[in-house]
């Protein structure tokens, strides 16, 4: 017998695959780019927010450096 109150709630399969993909994606340093839209329209409605291709490379360069010599991850 289990508490109702104590128990996790139980996900759709559908929300269930959304979150593992989120999280595979943050396990290998991509955040989220509808949790950026919607943060974006919170607290930013005046700026117009980046496309998945944008918010992708942004991050990546955010992350790797973006090819600049003023930091970031750099085999050679």
């Amino acid at each position: 017998m289990t508490c109702q109150d104590c128990s996790p709630p139980r996900l759709s399969f559908g929300e269930f695959g959304r979150r593992l993909r989120q999280t595979a994606r943050l396990m290998v340093g991509q955040p989220d780019y509808e949790n950026y839209v919607a943060h974006s329209a919170k607290l930013h409605p005046d700026l117009i927010p980046m496309t998945r291709t944008e918010f992708f490379r942004n991050r990546e360069d955010r992350r790797f450096g973006g090819g600049t010599d003023t930091g970031g991850f750099r085999c050679c």
